[in-house]
């Protein structure tokens, strides 16, 4: 699944900003994930695996979570998709550091 699929499938396409590139060289495997939000910055699409329920969509479960959260996190690629363990609360969505949210 690219990038432009990824957001369609997970209704972001309001928000992300087509256009950017990070200034720092990603990951490779991170470089089809990154996108750029109103909101949030530079972002990685990732699926939030303490939320993900076994035998749902995954894209149901992609956020898109500050570069610099995603990397000191850790992450991973599975099914074709970015997945990171991020804090993550339903009210009060990701757990961030504010020094990693970049514009």
């Amino acid at each position: 699944m690219d990038r432009t699929e990824i957001i369609r499938k997970a209704g972001l396409g309001a928000w992300v900003l087509p256009g950017r590139t990070y200034p720092l060289p990603l990951p490779r495997e991170l470089e089809p994930y990154y996108c750029y939000t109103r909101d949030g910055g530079h972002s990685i699409l990732v699926v939030i695996e303490t939320e993900y329920q076994e035998g749902e969509d995954p894209v149901r479960f992609i956020i898109p979570a500050p570069v610099r959260t995603v990397l000191r996190g850790g992450f991973r690629i599975r099914d074709g998709l970015a997945w990171a363990d991020i804090p993550y609360d339903s009210e009060n969505g990701i757990a961030v550091d504010e020094q990693d949210v970049e514009y």
